[in-house]
């Protein structure tokens, strides 16, 4: 019993990542008449980022949490261009670097956060990894392409946060995401802002 016990535990926590993906919205890869030379090439300002407490999957959106209650943040993209376009899907430890202030000041990362992101850029995992995925964006068309948690439930030991969970205040967030899977610029998304009470 005990076996199958840790072996269900470890399961879930490969699964995680497609069960995140499950939930969203996405196209296929590739289509058969479509190779990746002719797809359309994006620039930085076709595409808008915008980030929400809450929302997609986690609906509905909400700026008010709780002391020790999860936090996910959706990111949502517009092709603001007249054709559609392909963005890469590959991991918040590679495209997503949060910025959050509590009553206006910088919040640090998680320090396992913190050292799981360095050693991804220093070793390079994303290059190996065969996770990314292809999401096509139609013109106008905003669309739920990733999420992220931005704290873990307290009680939590799968969520992986990328800070401790947060104490009661004003908290505004911000996210700079990548278009490509690994590397590349990073853009700006809009602010929210959100309390936690106690």
């Amino acid at each position: 019993m005990r076996i199958a016990a840790l072996m269900l535990m470890m399961m879930l926590s490969c699964i995680t990542r497609a069960d995140r993906l499950g939930n969203l919205p996405m196209e296929p890869t590739q289509q058969s008449n479509t190779s990746s030379d002719q797809r359309v090439r994006i620039n930085d300002n076709q595409i808008k980022i915008s980030i929400a407490t809450g929302g997609g999957p986690y609906r509905p959106a909400k700026d008010t949490y709780r002391v020790g209650e999860r936090v996910p943040v959706v990111i949502t993209m517009t092709n603001t261009g007249t054709e559609p376009v392909y963005v890469c899907e590959s991991g918040t430890f590679y495209q997503d670097r949060p910025q959050l202030l509590k009553d206006d000041k910088p919040v640090n990362y998680q320090s396992v956060q913190q050292s799981m992101m360095l050693e991804a850029e220093r070793d390079k995992t994303c290059d190996d990894d065969n996770l990314p995925q292809q999401i096509l964006l139609r013109p106008n068309e905003p669309t739920v392409v990733d999420w992220f948690i931005l704290s873990k439930a307290a009680a939590s030991f799968n969520d992986v946060g990328w800070y401790e969970p947060l104490q009661p205040g004003k908290y505004t967030l911000s996210d700079r995401r990548r278009l490509s899977c690994c590397d590349g610029p990073l853009i700006e998304t809009n602010t929210v802002e959100f309390v936690v009470t106690p």
